[in-house]
């Protein structure tokens, strides 16, 4: 399903769509008309907040299906010139949640994707963004930046936030070529025109970086207000934490402890007691290290099955490494080892075969042995087998169960921090918004201090590498880069994949006469796409699971079954064919691809050797 579907449905209203059109368009021209009176120039964001939130009450009620009486405009700010920021909630009665339910249920939606009610609205809001471009021919998007659904009996909130903002056309045409210029460097027979072409647009991404720098200290508010907003939307800090990864780490690479700034040049300006300033510090120094444990994650959150099953090699082996079950229990090797524990004993009284100690043991030595399909091109038919599910999909359900519980990990430290302070009467208490906003601040005052001069070239003596990595034009492009964040919301990792997937249709276009081919391995789908968007700007009653009890559910119970079923069926362990054998059969049932069942047989003569020694 995708937005031609609502296209279609604007088009079958034709006469009150166009006008509505029209309606906008006689407003606009006279908005453009006083604007020629004018000695400072008013821009579309002036525009939109007199006129925005009228258009969307009309849109939603009459082509979208919503009843607007449910619909409260809570605040509408403009933050700059290109910036309007719409804060909403909408009432969601009983019968449209069932009918969004019945909706996702009938398409199989796992991703809380289009069919869920702030996917839907971001479609649409996505498509009266596209109406309102193409009407004042002005550079601006409009999206659905946030959203989160708030239940209770017989009452289920949408709170949303939409923002209106420059679309940064030249820069983003420009970054595709760049990512474009080293990514085509792999394939053979692309033209040196075109290469060419992609090389100037690589050029001109520094020039437009040098060129923004000197105005990037007024717009790092901006910036920064906006994860602030976000944050506090979502209740949660998931926006913030590549952001705060990625300055952290060019921190990291100066001259300069980030711990010793923050004391510095951020906390001495507050009256604050000792106890406070250091409840903020430990609190910042968690959420760094934890940014930087799910920004490795990430990294590895790449198209290709090999990457994925990458990515899940990785977080297995951080969390299975010891084959300890100890160390899930009572370290602090979960964000809830506490949880972890109740829910194990709890869930082990309802199975027949029980998860102890051992069976974590058996689990990591399974691993250390299926890391074999490293070796295979396409592991999602291991994957489907064991877990009932493509590897995609289960990387995606850690990740956001892994952010549910660093987000509850963290609201409980904000509590415990609390609990000390309030032994000091002195200490105000510390809530989720005061400890996003003082995040935010600390960023800014980092960030000031080692990218921010009069030009990027004297900044290049904060840093550990002034020469190379750190010359001023690269640090140019990393200012730039920051504030890319706010439209590209996850990992700086995954941008180039991210944006070249994203341009996927009119690249395969372009090379088509060039007899270049790229495999579908190095394009992110469609639904990885949507649950890009929907980890960091959405939030509803599916992410209630958290870390710990997926990792039972679903990758403890799933590979103890898969262990146990096929010991069950064997009636020799010392015989390595017979081992072969039924795996051959529990992996190839359904398979008639001749290459994938070389692939299948190839593992299971390595995967035989766990049975053979566990016997």
């Amino acid at each position: 399903m995708n937005s031609h579907v609502f296209f279609d449905i604007l088009k079958s209203k034709g006469a009150l769509l166009s006008d509505f059109k029209e309606g906008i368009r006689k407003e606009w021209e006279q908005f453009k008309l006083k604007n020629q009176e004018r000695i400072i120039q008013k821009t579309y964001s002036t525009f939109f907040f007199q006129y925005f939130h009228i258009y969307l009450k009309f849109y939603l009620q009459n082509f979208c299906g919503f009843d607007t009486n449910s619909l409260k405009l809570i605040a509408k700010e403009k933050i700059s010139d290109n910036h309007l920021f719409l804060e909403y909630s909408y009432y969601l009665s009983p019968e449209e949640m069932g009918s969004f339910n019945e909706f996702a249920e009938s398409f199989k939606d796992t991703s809380d994707g289009i069919t869920s009610p702030f996917g839907y609205l971001y479609l649409v809001v996505s498509i009266l963004g596209v109406i309102l471009r193409k009407l004042t021919q002005e550079k601006f998007y409009i999206v659905l930046d946030a959203a989160i659904i708030k239940n209770g009996d017989n009452n289920n909130t949408l709170n949303f936030l939409i923002v209106i903002k420059n679309s940064k056309d030249e820069l983003f045409d420009n970054y595709y070529y760049m990512y474009l210029y080293y990514f085509l460097k792999y394939f053979k027979n692309v033209p040196e025109a075109y290469s060419d072409k992609l090389l100037k647009g690589r050029d001109r991404v520094y020039q437009i970086a040098l060129e923004e720098y000197s105005f990037a200290k007024e717009r790092l508010v901006d910036l920064l207000y906006y994860f602030y907003k976000k944050c506090n939307l979502l209740q949660n800090f998931s926006p913030l934490l590549d952001f705060l990864n990625f300055v952290n780490s060019r921190v990291e690479d100066s001259i300069f402890p980030k711990l010793d700034i923050i004391k510095k040049e951020f906390l001495q300006n507050f009256d604050y007691t000792n106890e406070k300033k250091n409840s903020l510090i430990r609190l910042f120094d968690y959420i760094d290290k934890k940014s930087t444990l799910y920004a490795t994650f990430q990294a590895n959150n790449l198209p290709s099955q090999k990457s994925q099953f990458n990515l899940f090699l990785l977080y297995m082996k951080y969390y299975f490494g010891s084959g300890s079950l100890e160390a899930l229990e009572v370290s602090d090797l979960l964000f809830l080892p506490g949880e972890f524990r109740n829910r194990l004993n709890k869930l082990n009284k309802t199975l027949d075969d029980v998860i102890s100690a051992k069976n974590i043991k058996e689990i990591q030595d399974f691993m250390d042995i299926f890391s074999v399909l490293t070796n295979v091109e396409y592991p999602n038919v291991f994957f489907e087998k064991i877990f009932n599910k493509n590897i995609s999909q289960i990387n995606y359900d850690f990740l956001r169960t892994f952010l549910r519980s660093l987000n509850i990990s963290i609201t409980r430290l904000i509590a415990r921090e609390n609990k000390v302070l309030s032994e000091n009467p002195n200490n105000e208490p510390l809530t989720f918004k005061i400890v996003v906003d003082h995040i935010c601040r600390m960023l800014y005052t980092l960030i000031d201090k080692i990218f921010i001069r009069k030009i990027p070239g004297q900044a290049s003596k904060n840093f550990i590498d002034p020469r190379s990595r750190y010359i001023g034009r690269n640090i140019a492009l990393r200012v730039l880069e920051l504030f890319i964040f706010s439209d590209l919301n996850v990992s700086d990792d995954v941008w180039p994949d991210y944006i070249i997937s994203m341009n996927k249709d009119a690249l395969l276009k372009d090379l088509e006469d060039y007899k270049v081919v790229i495999p579908e391995k190095f394009f992110y789908k469609y639904e990885d796409i949507v649950r890009f968007v929907v980890t960091y700007n959405f939030q509803s009653s599916s992410d209630q699971i958290i870390f710990e009890e997926w990792l039972i559910k679903e990758i403890i119970i799933s590979l103890n079954k898969f262990i146990l079923t096929i010991r069950n069926s064997i009636k020799d362990l010392t015989n390595k064919t017979e081992i072969c054998g039924k795996l051959k059969e529990f992996f190839v049932k359904g398979n008639k691809d001749d290459e994938i069942i070389q692939d299948i047989e190839f593992v299971c003569q390595q995967l035989a050797i766990f049975w053979e020694k566990s016997k």
